[in-house]
């Protein structure tokens, strides 16, 4: 039941973050994990701060990728703060073991339809992008399959790439996993707004 209520909460961080359901899955995510520190039952307020800075430290890892640390120590206080709450090392194991593989099936179906970090990404790097939405969808439209181009962010698999001499930021979707920033990457597929790329 607590692994249940775990997992569901890493479900609504996930569904925060790739979708345009922010609300939704952060609401999700508060009322899950909130119901999972009350059902364990614990003493003191250090374990739920330590699980909450690691959770908060990996999302930081996210939008701020290559930085390398702060997804180890954030992986290290989540594990800390689930441990001090059950005091059981190898529930502790199970349930966060649990609760990534249903999250990780979920993260995995939504890539498949589609959705990646361009949701939030558009929010992180909207000073570099164009103003109107409309030249953009026109500009994408003009990517062609071949088409060379540079990751400005690592690609995992979502992030932004620049194509020739074009300073304009489109959002893709790597087919070969992580891409790091910098890389050459040549276009599989571009159909409307949605383009897949993998390395040249």
């Amino acid at each position: 039941m607590e692994g249940l209520l775990l997992g569901l909460g890493f479900i609504g961080i996930a569904l925060a973050i790739l979708t345009p359901l922010f609300k939704s899955g952060a609401g999700l995510a508060l009322l899950s994990m909130a119901a999972y520190f009350y059902f364990i039952g614990t003493e003191t307020w250090l374990p739920i701060v330590l699980f909450t800075a690691g959770l908060l430290l990996i999302v930081f890892e996210i939008f701020v990728p290559d930085f390398g640390a702060s997804g180890i120590i954030g992986i290290i206080l989540l594990i800390s703060g689930l441990y001090l709450t059950i005091g059981d090392f190898t529930q502790t194991i199970r349930d966060l073991s649990f609760s990534v593989v249903i999250t990780a099936g979920v993260i995995i179906y939504l890539i498949k339809n589609g959705y990646s970090l361009s949701n939030v990404n558009k929010l992180i790097l909207q000073t570099n992008m164009q103003s109107s939405s409309d030249s953009t969808a026109v500009e994408k439209d003009r990517i062609n399959v071949g088409e060379e181009g540079v990751a400005v962010t690592p690609l995992r698999p979502s992030g932004k790439v620049t194509f020739g001499d074009d300073s304009t930021l489109y959002d893709v979707l790597s087919t070969e996993g992580h891409i790091s920033k910098g890389t050459a990457v040549v276009v599989e597929k571009a159909k409307g707004t949605k383009i897949t790329v993998r390395k040249k």
